[in-house]
C-alpha cells in the first residue's frame, strides 16, 4: 500500500511540472537595443483614433483564418474563441458571443442565411490546367465574408468581419488534388478510413487541410486569395461607412467593389486586423504590395497607423518562395503616425511558426548587403533606418501555453493547440486589447481587464535586462564579405 501511495505521490509530482500556465516570455520590437522592451496599442486603444461625432466607440476587425480551416457547422466556429475572449474580457454575456460556423448563417439555424454577408467573385472565370492533359480546374466565386457585431462594456463596439476563402479553394483546387485522401465532412474516404485514428485526424488538420493550404496559396491561385481578401477590405470600409452589404448587393468582383470604394468618401472608424497562421503571410502580402505599388487607394487607408496581431504567423516561412532576381521596392515613407505595427503573437513550441524580430536580425547577419546598405543594430538611427526599410513596425510577443500530450511528461507539448490555442489564453486577449508598454501589459485605462479569468492573477511580470547580441556594423561588414 504505501508503494502504491509513494508511486501516485510522484505521479502527482510530475504532473505539476508537466502542466504549462499561460506565460510570456518576451515582448520584442525589432526598433529597441534589448529585449522585453516591446511596446503597442490594444485593440482598445486603437479606438482612440475615432471620429469624434460618435459617442461610441468602435473598431472593425478584418479576421483572417489560416491553414486548415474548412467552413463546417461541425467545427467551432470561425473566430468563435476570439469573439468569445473579448466578451469574456469585459465579463459580457451578450447574445453575439456565439456565432454561426457558415458565413452569412443565423447562429441558432444555419440553413437561414442573413443580410450580414457579402461573396467576392473574380471578375471572370478562371481556367487553370492540371498535370491531367485536358483536365482544367476552374474558380469564378472567391470568398464569403460575414459581420459580426458585439457591444461590450457600454459605449464599446467590436465589429469583426470574417473572411472566409478556404471553403470556396478546397472544393474548385484541392478537392480535386488531394480530396481521395482525406476524411470529408460526411463519410470517411476510402483511403482515410484505413487509417489509425490519431495518424487520420493529423494528416487531415496538418496536411490535406493545411499544407495543401500553403502550397496552393504560393501557386498561381495565390494572387486570387489576394484578390478576394483585397475585395472583402473594400466591401467592408463599405459597410462600416454605412454603404452596408445590402446595397452593396448579394454578389460583387473585387474589382468593381473597390472602384465603387474608390469613388465614395469613406469615413469609418479605424480597423485594425487579426490573421491566423496562413493568413497572416496573406496579409503581409497585401500590406506590402498596398505600400509599394505607388497608387494611393483603399487598402492604404485602412492599413495607415492601424496593427496586425498575427497568432502563429508563417511569414519567414513562406517568404522563401518570395526570393527572386528583381530588387525588393522599398515603400513610400510613412510618418510615424501612418506607418503600420505587425505585433506577431508565437507560441514557443509552435511547430510552424518563427518570429518575425530574430528573423529580419538573422537575415540581416546571414544576407550580402552593399556598404552603403550595411545597418548597425546596435545603433538607434540605423535601426530606426530599417523599420523605414520594412515600412512598418515589428513587436514580438513570445508566450508559452500548449499542455503536454502526454500525461505527467513535460517534454512534448500538443503542437496542434500551441498553433490554433492563443485566442482561448485571456491574459492573451487582455494584451491584445490593452496592448504592451516597455514589455509590461498596459493595463492604465484599459476596460478590458474585468474578466473573472484573470482576477487574483499577477499580470504585471519581472522584466529581465539581457540585450540582444545583433552583429555591431563591422561583422556584418565581414559577413557580407566586404
Amino acid at each position: 500500500m504505501l508503494r502504491i501511495l509513494s508511486l501516485l505521490y510522484f505521479a502527482f509530482i510530475l504532473s505539476g511540472c508537466a502542466t504549462n500556465s499561460f506565460k510570456v516570455l518576451d515582448i520584442n520590437a525589432l526598433s529597441s537595443d534589448r529585449d522585453n522592451n516591446g511596446s503597442f496599442k490594444g485593440l482598445e486603444r486603437i479606438a482612440e483614433r475615432a471620429p469624434d461625432s460618435t459617442d461610441t466607440i468602435r473598431v472593425n476587425i478584418i479576421y483572417l483564418h489560416g491553414i486548415g480551416y474548412i467552413e463546417n457547422p461541425e467545427d467551432a466556429p470561425l473566430a468563435n474563441a476570439f469573439i468569445s475572449g473579448i466578451a469574456d474580457a469585459y465579463n459580457s454575456t451578450v447574445e453575439e458571443k456565439a456565432v454561426a460556423s457558415r458565413c452569412g448563417r443565423d447562429d441558432e439555424d444555419e440553413s437561414r442565411r442573413l443580410y450580414n454577408s457579402i461573396q467576392i467573385t473574380d471578375t471572370k472565370t478562371r481556367r487553370y490546367k492540371t498535370t491531367l492533359p485536358g483536365s482544367r480546374l476552374e474558380l469564378n466565386d472567391l470568398a464569403c465574408m460575414d459581420r459580426q457585431v458585439m457591444k461590450v462594456d457600454g459605449n464599446i463596439e467590436y465589429v469583426i468581419y470574417r473572411v472566409f476563402w478556404d471553403d470556396i479553394f478546397w472544393e474548385s483546387m484541392q478537392a480535386p488534388h488531394v480530396g481521395q485522401d482525406a476524411l470529408g465532412r460526411k463519410k470517411l474516404g476510402a483511403l482515410a478510413s484505413l487509417r489509425r485514428k490519431y495518424n487520420g485526424q493529423l494528416k487531415d488538420k496538418l496536411v490535406n487541410y493545411g499544407f495543401s493550404d500553403a502550397v496552393l496559396y504560393l501557386g498561381p491561385a495565390g494572387e486570387q486569395i489576394r484578390n478576394a481578401v483585397r475585395g472583402a477590405m473594400c466591401s467592408a470600409a463599405l459597410d462600416a461607412s454605412g454603404f452596408g452589404f445590402r446595397e452593396q448587393g448579394a454578389k460583387v468582383n473585387h474589382i468593381d467593389i473597390c472602384q465603387i470604394a474608390a469613388l465614395r468618401k469613406i469615413e469609418t472608424d479605424p480597423f485594425a486586423f487579426v490573421t491566423e497562421s496562413l493568413g497572416s503571410k496573406i496579409a503581409f502580402d497585401i500590406m506590402r504590395d498596398a505600400m509599394t505599388d505607388g497608387r494611393g487607394n483603399v487598402y492604404d487607408d485602412m492599413i495607415k497607423g492601424t496593427q496586425f496581431f498575427m497568432l502563429a504567423n508563417q511569414v519567414p516561412l513562406l517568404s522563401l518562395s518570395d526570393i527572386s532576381e528583381t530588387d525588393r521596392v522599398i515603400p513610400e515613407p510613412y510618418s510615424n503616425a501612418d506607418r503600420p505595427t505587425i505585433i506577431a503573437l508565437s507560441e514557443i513550441n509552435d511547430f510552424l511558426t518563427y518570429e518575425l524580430v530574430p528573423f529580419y536580425r538573422n537575415m540581416l547577419s546571414k544576407s550580402i548587403r552593399e556598404d552603403e546598405m550595411v545597418i548597425d543594430m546596435t545603433n538607434e538611427a540605423e535601426r530606426n533606418r530599417l523599420i523605414d526599410i520594412l515600412g512598418f513596425n515589428v513587436v514580438d510577443m513570445r508566450v508559452e501555453f500548449s499542455p503536454p500530450v502526454f500525461p505527467f511528461v513535460g517534454g512534448f507539448v500538443d503542437p496542434l493547440f500551441a498553433h490554433n490555442g492563443h485566442v482561448k489564453q485571456p491574459e492573451l486577449i487582455a494584451y491584445m486589447l490593452c496592448g504592451a508598454k516597455s514589455g509590461q501589459l498596459n493595463v492604465d485605462g484599459c476596460r478590458g481587464l474585468s474578466s473573472e479569468f484573470l482576477q487574483g492573477k499577477n499580470l504585471l511580470r519581472d522584466i529581465r535586462e539581457d540585450a540582444p547580441l545583433p552583429p555591431a556594423k563591422g561583422e556584418a561588414a565581414a559577413r557580407s564579405g566586404k
